[in-house]
This record gives structure tokens, C-alpha cells and sequence, in this order.
């Protein structure tokens, strides 16, 4: 029988194990949390070098299996020298990411592919729009990046900085309080970030 406090605080204490930091399992374990909630309709996550064990890889599998969430480990690079896994509620849509993503590794930046991505991640119309603004025309300065580094998962436009943080960071950080009280700690504690007024 399914127990969301239960399989929420074993995905945290794997994450917390195995992860290269406190703060980079806390992240990964807000993102999960946004696309078993339904915020984020897929997540990208970048690999630890301990996920390479496979047994690891499959509890990490069974334990995103109890969300009802399927996940896809992509051994090719990102952009960045990294190996990435995607999550979604559906195999489907975690493989839409994963070619998303693929596409833009190899054939560059471009407003399509940021769009495509920017919906499968579930960000709102007003953050894609601004981010690809702001990364396709040479400036933009308005506070981008002080905004950027507030906030946790996506590039907030201008405009609607503090109604975009409500409507889909707000809600992730609320269930974390509730059910992953490790992360919750973890992420409150960097006052450089925005948390729960």
C-alpha cells in the first residue's frame, strides 16, 4: 500500500546518502517533489558518480517507481560534461525531455527548443518567454541574474517575478515542509535563496 510520507522520506534519505552535497540532493529531492505534485510536468537532474553502481540505480528506480514516476538515465554528455537523468510522471514524457535536451546539446541554443523545453518543465509562459529573451537578445539588464540567483529552478521574468515564485516554487517548498523535513531544512537554510514567508 502506498504511503506518500513514507516513499517521500526514503527518496530523501537515497538522496542525501548518495548525492555529491547537501544541497545538491536537497535540490534534486524539490525538483522530484515538483513533478510528483504536478508542477513540473518532467525534471532534468544531473548524475553523482555513485550513481554509475547499478544496484544503486535500481534502488533509486524502485523508489521513483512507488511516486508512480518513471525516470531514464542518459549516459551521453550534456553540454556541461555531465551525465543526466529525467523524470516525469510517464515514460513518455520523461523521453520528450530527454530528446529536448538532446537536441539542444547537439544542435545549439534556439527559441523553438528553449519553448519545448521550458513547457516540459512546466515553468510558466512569462519565465520561458523572458528567459529566451533574455538569452537571445544582447541587453537585457534588468537584475537577470541577481533574480536568477534568488530564486532555486528557473530564471523568474521581471514583470512577474513574485506571482511566477507563488504559483510554482511556493507549492514545492510547502510539501517539502510536510514530507521531506531534512530538505526543507537544507534549502531554508540559504537565506541567499527565497523560501515560504
Amino acid at each position: 500500500m502506498f504511503n506518500r510520507d513514507i516513499s517521500l522520506r526514503r527518496l530523501e534519505r537515497f538522496l542525501f546518502r548518495y548525492s555529491d552535497s547537501p544541497n545538491a540532493a536537497a535540490e534534486t529531492v524539490a525538483q522530484i517533489v515538483g513533478v510528483f505534485i504536478g508542477i513540473k510536468p518532467a525534471m532534468e537532474g544531473d548524475f553523482s558518480p555513485v550513481y554509475s553502481d547499478a544496484k544503486i540505480l535500481w534502488r533509486f528506480t524502485k523508489i521513483l517507481e512507488e511516486l508512480k514516476l518513471a525516470v531514464i538515465f542518459d549516459s551521453s554528455q550534456n553540454s556541461a560534461g555531465g551525465k543526466v537523468f529525467f523524470i516525469a510522471r510517464s515514460h513518455k514524457k520523461a523521453a520528450e525531455l530527454q530528446d529536448a535536451f538532446r537536441e539542444l546539446w547537439c544542435k545549439g541554443p534556439d527559441a523553438e527548443n528553449h519553448t519545448r523545453i521550458g513547457v516540459l518543465l512546466g515553468y510558466p509562459d512569462s519565465a520561458v518567454q523572458y528567459f529566451i529573451r533574455a538569452h537571445t537578445e544582447n541587453g537585457i539588464s534588468d537584475n537577470h541574474m541577481e533574480r536568477g540567483s534568488r530564486n532555486r529552478f528557473y530564471a523568474h521574468s521581471a514583470a512577474h517575478e513574485n506571482e511566477e515564485f507563488e504559483a510554482y516554487e511556493a507549492p514545492i517548498y510547502r510539501q517539502l515542509a510536510k514530507h521531506c523535513p531534512k530538505t526543507a531544512r537544507t534549502l531554508r537554510a540559504n537565506s541567499e535563496k527565497r523560501w515560504l514567508n
